[in-house]
């Protein structure tokens, strides 16, 4: 969900890229345990289930008893899952809504208020935020209440907190990372330096793109300490002079001690891929190996991670395969 920063553009639309595309996911998957689940894009997680979409409907795919099952709605995107819960962006009617599903109960509903065509849903417990107008929304869906909490874009939620992008509710600042607490309505800034985008929260730990220079890197806050750190490389140069970094922002996602992450330029920070930043060690892992240039959608819960290609960067050519990587099954990866 959200922004994805300042891209570049991708053209894998030569015979040979495609090819090097084939030959780097075959050796990946050999060397990483790499299952193909599904095709589509924008896959989330939780839990034992995993949820994508192809455009059209949504798949919910069990890891348990390796089975998947579509629900019919057509116009569907930019999936989240919590629990039994699922969400998505809903455009079956040509009318932007919110779909709501309880998995449990097999049920489905529809948030229509104050939604647009650029409203992405997050979801924890009974709690729904998204952004339209450049407002944030909460809504309660166990009691159906609904508030404007803020100003700005790209929500998020984990418990009590909310954080979004705003470029205009701080008045000392022209563009901040914002959070929100639900239990006691304050509102504070996390960070107002460089050009902040895609906020996601987990537990104490607030992340997010610095997307000022190229693709962004990923930076952390951490709400007890209120400490911030880098978690990839700012732009900087190599001891050629060659410049190396800012190649991590388009995507990233975090989860307990994990974040992931999709890296498009093979530079001295690394190669490209897909990464798995373990916040304990300060260490970036390489699990799974691309061609440059070309975006991914990394998720993590627990020990499964899971991707596919960014749909506003692919061409056609390029496939749109949904990949998990189950970290418990002690995949060989290679140190960054």
């Amino acid at each position: 969900m959200g922004n994805k920063g300042k891209l570049c553009s991708i053209a894998l639309t030569s015979s040979v890229l495609v090819f090097v595309f084939l030959v780097l996911i075959s050796a990946a998957a050999s060397a990483a345990q790499i299952t193909k689940i599904g095709t589509g894009y924008d896959p989330a997680v939780y839990g034992d289930k995993v949820v994508w979409t192809n455009g059209v409907v949504i798949h919910l795919y069990d890891l348990t008893n390796r089975t998947g099952i579509r629900f019919s709605s057509s116009g569907a995107s930019s999936p989240d899952i919590y629990e039994n819960k699922i969400v998505w962006h809903d455009e079956s009617i040509g009318t932007p809504r919110i779909a709501v599903y309880d998995i449990s109960t097999a049920t489905k509903s529809y948030i229509t208020q104050e939604v647009d065509q650029y409203s992405r849903p997050a979801v924890y417990d009974n709690r729904i935020v998204w952004s339209a107008n450049d407002s944030v929304y909460l809504r309660d869906i166990s009691n159906s209440t609904q508030e404007k909490i803020g100003n700005g874009t790209n929500p998020d939620i984990y418990d009590t907190k909310v954080v979004y992008y705003s470029y205009s509710e701080d008045p000392e600042a022209d563009i901040t990372i914002r959070m929100y607490d639900i239990d006691t309505g304050e509102r504070k800034t996390v960070v107002s330096y460089g050009d902040p985008n895609i906020p996601r929260i987990w537990d104490t730990r607030v992340i997010w793109s610095d997307v000022y220079n190229h693709q962004g890197y990923i930076a952390m806050y951490d709400i007890l300490t209120e400490n911030i750190t880098d978690v990839t490389h700012p732009l900087d140069a190599d001891p050629d002079g060659n410049e190396y970094g800012a190649s991590t922002g388009t995507h990233i996602s975090i989860q307990d001690d994990k974040i992931v992450y999709n890296k498009c330029v093979d530079d001295y920070e690394g190669k490209p891929g897909v990464y798995l930043y373990n916040i304990s060690a300060g260490q970036s892992t390489l699990i799974y190996g691309y061609p440059e240039e070309v975006y991914t959608t990394p998720e993590v819960y627990n020990n499964t991670i899971v991707w596919g290609l960014d749909r506003n960067y692919v061409d056609g050519t390029s496939g749109n395969d949904i990949y998990l990587c189950d970290l418990a099954a002690g995949p060989e990866i290679s140190q960054t």
